[in-house]
């Protein structure tokens, strides 16, 4: 009787023992479902608009408070776009590394859908993208990136891109000595903005 509890014992702890491994397997090789918002695809509809419609396509440029503006061409503006699009957090390597979360502003009714990383040494530190109530029309989309140079340097990166409209990139750059360095690029191919 003695042997047949002892062997009843021993099976039970293999069968959980099993069954344990088999759960921590299967949570081992859980595929990630969740999706991304992707924002290539607002730039993409921006950029092939741009390339059918014969806009007048302007870059306004200030460093340190010093203004300058120039009409540009559509190869010009595409080339300038492509800091958008690189990084991809969407990426199967960089997906893990940020964290997604939804809000709601009633006082401007919009919906926010931020990304966010807790590794400082990523390019891309913060994604939002704002979005009318609907929940499918996209106001703004601002990307925060963070670069570092050696011991002696690093820029803070703001981009920004209002669809169908234009898209902006403030980049200030601080030295060691703390010497910062402010840098403005506004490209516009569908709306007038006054200029200060």
């Amino acid at each position: 009787m003695k042997k047949v509890i002892i062997h009843l014992v021993v099976i039970g702890i293999v069968v959980l023992g099993c069954k344990g491994k088999s759960n921590q397997s299967a949570k081992d090789n859980k595929i990630d479902t969740s999706h991304f918002f992707q924002i290539d695809v607002i730039f993409q509809k921006d950029l092939k608009e741009i390339d059918a419609t014969p806009y007048f396509i302007y870059k306004i440029k200030k460093i340190d408070g010093r203004k300058d503006s120039s009409a540009i061409n559509t190869a010009i503006l595409k080339q300038m776009a492509q800091q958008f699009f690189r990084p991809d957090i969407s990426s199967n390597d960089l997906k893990p590394k940020y964290k997604e979360s939804i809000f709601e502003d009633k006082t401007t009714g919009s919906i926010t859908i931020n990304y966010t990383t807790l590794d400082k040494e990523l390019e891309v530190q913060t994604v939002d993208i704002i979005m009318k109530k609907d929940g499918e029309t996209v106001k703004n989309i601002f990307i925060r990136k963070f670069f570092r140079y050696g011991t002696d340097s690093s820029a803070i990166e703001q981009l920004s891109w209002k669809p169908g409209e234009r898209f902006q990139v403030v980049r200030s750059v601080q030295k060691k000595d703390k010497t910062e360095t402010n840098y403005q690029t506004l490209v516009v191919w569908n709306e007038k903005i006054k200029e200060n």
